[in-house]
């Protein structure tokens, strides 16, 4: 019997963390399916002024190297929760790599 890979795999991760008078937050749904060269895209709702594609793009490729995969993944943010006093760029650049561990740790 041969072990199949799956098409696509799906993690979300949220964080909260209090440290001080705020806290740290951030939830993300990340979807990966192998591709021939990394990709990243994303259909996630950021409240108004607040867009972090670009803080989650880097953590997941920052992990992803420092993960050494023999494979190419394209990523999808599919969606954030969102927290109004708490959501910051270090809360969703920690969850990021959490979702990337959890969904490609295995595959490794």
């Amino acid at each position: 019997m041969s072990l199949r890979r799956p098409l696509y795999v799906s993690a979300t991760c949220e964080s909260h963390r209090n440290v001080g008078p705020r806290g740290v937050h951030g939830c993300v749904t990340l979807e990966f399916e192998p591709a021939s060269e990394f990709s990243f895209s994303s259909s996630a709702n950021w409240p108004a002024g607040d867009n972090y594609d670009s803080i989650v793009e880097a953590a997941v490729r920052e992990t992803m190297s420092e993960m050494r995969l023999t494979r190419m993944y394209a990523c999808r943010l599919t969606s954030i929760k969102w927290h109004d006093v708490d959501s910051c760029a270090k809360g969703f650049a920690l969850v990021s790599r959490f979702a990337v561990f959890a969904a490609l740790g295995s595959l490794a």
